[in-house]
């Protein structure tokens, strides 16, 4: 049974003010991964990764879209 996704903002343009992302995370030696909780601007997003990424440097930070 095959599902429909919607993304919360447009995933060709990434300005500043677009809403719709999350801060997601992954180790870089390990399989692991996640997503942070909470929906957040782009750029909102892309410097809480900024800040999250100085603070852990094993992990990588970066925005993610959400789909729904």
């Amino acid at each position: 049974m095959a599902g429909t996704f919607t993304a919360k903002g447009d995933p060709l343009l990434r300005r500043a003010s677009d809403p719709g992302y999350r801060v997601a995370w992954k180790y870089k030696y390990k399989f692991e991964r996640g997503a942070l909780e909470g929906e957040m601007t782009y750029g909102e997003a892309k410097k809480k990764a900024e800040e999250l990424q100085a603070k852990e440097p094993d992990k990588v930070f970066w925005p993610e879209l959400i789909y729904e």
